[in-house]
């Protein structure tokens, strides 16, 4: 699948009214938040979750520059 058709989906999705909140709860829950832990095992797993909406939120973007 090409980058430019898997942005059209991605912004398909999350332009929707029930998307726009599902991304605001990432980014709250997830973004914006410290990923460290002292046991590194857990810092990788929050890194991991923070990961998939940096992800999103970077498709996203990209569509719109475009």
């Amino acid at each position: 699948m090409e980058l430019k058709e898997l942005q059209k989906m991605y912004r398909i999705t999350f332009d929707s009214g029930e998307g726009k909140e599902v991304l605001a709860d990432l980014k709250s829950a997830y973004y914006h938040r410290s990923s460290f832990d002292t046991c590194p095992y857990e810092t990788a797993y929050k890194e991991g979750q923070r990961a998939v909406i940096i992800r999103i939120i970077n498709l996203l973007k990209e569509q719109k520059n475009d």
